[in-house]
């Protein structure tokens, strides 16, 4: 969880890292580190990276994959009935991402409903 790095991110991201490999190792005949490349100095060629540098780095709100947590797929109220899923409160401006409603990571479900909406804007027909 990105509050466990806020205060001391780069010294908790590498024990984390450390702790990975010595996990992956458990189930080893050798150490993974043996198996890894390594750079011009002969550090590992491995990155590791906390919720926090995820934020810093690619700007995903604390470091979450969906863009900020998740809801329940189905409507929670009445004015939600109807809805794609993917409506913002801004016109021709739809979700088609991880953020949406009802579904994100690798469904493509944001996406389906986005051009479903899109077609019902444009007054077209769903097949």
């Amino acid at each position: 969880p990105y509050r466990l790095f806020e205060n001391d991110n780069e010294r908790l991201r590498n024990e984390v890292a450390e702790k990975y490999l010595m996990g992956i190792n458990r189930y080893l005949e050798e150490p993974i580190e043996k198996c890894l490349a390594r750079d011009v100095n002969g550090i590992p060629c491995i990155e590791a990276m906390s919720a926090v540098d995820l934020e810093n780095k690619i700007h995903l709100p604390k470091g979450n994959i969906f863009h900020g947590g998740l809801t329940w797929p189905f409507v929670e109220t009445r004015d939600e009935a109807g809805l794609w899923g993917g409506e913002t409160n801004h016109p021709n401006v739809l979700l088609c991402g991880s953020a949406a409603r009802r579904g994100g990571a690798v469904s493509g479900i944001p996406g389906h409903n986005a051009a479903m909406k899109a077609m019902e804007l444009l007054q077209m027909q769903i097949v």
